[in-house]
């Protein structure tokens, strides 16, 4: 899984760069490998590699990837942890909000949220009572993950934990917060 590293810098485009870099308000220094590069070097590196073994791999690989100053990186591991979510263990959260501590913005905090952290909190049945740490937290983007984590629940979402949760926040003046808790509410109301 080391490999997705080398395949994203290969598919970088110099002339992609600024425009990237411009439209995240100049937040992080990009490669120049738009969403549809970066999917195809990570689906071509775990071609190349295989599936991996455990979620230590997968956590190896995504701790890898997160310490390049290049957000395309991050990207593949937000990825990562996406398609192979199943492995995620209660003790994988920690993990996560390592992540969506680091270097943060919404485009790594939502995926691993959505992701990651929903599949294990909807596994494990303990993981709730940290949702509420993080909705309480200091954090922003912890706050963040924890309103919008159950977004890919469809049916099964906790009506009364989003309510409660949303109505907490409520009063929250960040922007990043107040449309999460818009991003959730509008989850729900297609179910």
């Amino acid at each position: 899984m080391a490999a997705v590293g080398t395949s994203l810098a290969s598919a970088a485009v110099p002339d992609d760069r600024d425009a990237m870099t411009a439209y995240m308000r100049n937040q992080f220094p990009f490669l120049g490998v738009k969403a549809p590069g970066q999917k195809a070097a990570v689906r071509g590196a775990l071609a190349a590699a295989g599936p991996p073994v455990d979620e230590s791999e997968v956590v190896a690989a995504i701790d890898g990837l997160w310490t390049r100053p290049e957000p395309e990186y991050p990207y593949a591991g937000c990825q990562l942890a996406g398609r192979f979510a199943a492995m995620a263990s209660r003790a994988m959260v920690t993990h996560a909000a390592r992540w969506i501590t680091t270097d943060p913005w919404w485009d790594t905090c939502d995926p691993l949220a959505r992701s990651w952290v929903g599949h294990a909190v909807r596994r494990h049945p303990t993981l709730p009572s940290t949702m509420d740490r993080w909705l309480a937290a200091d954090n922003l983007w912890l706050t963040r993950s924890a309103l919008i984590h159950m977004g890919k629940w469809k049916d099964a979402i906790d009506r009364d934990w989003v309510f409660s949760a949303c109505l907490a926040r409520a009063g929250e003046s960040d922007f990043f917060v107040r449309k999460a808790i818009g991003w959730i509410l509008r989850d729900l109301a297609w179910v």
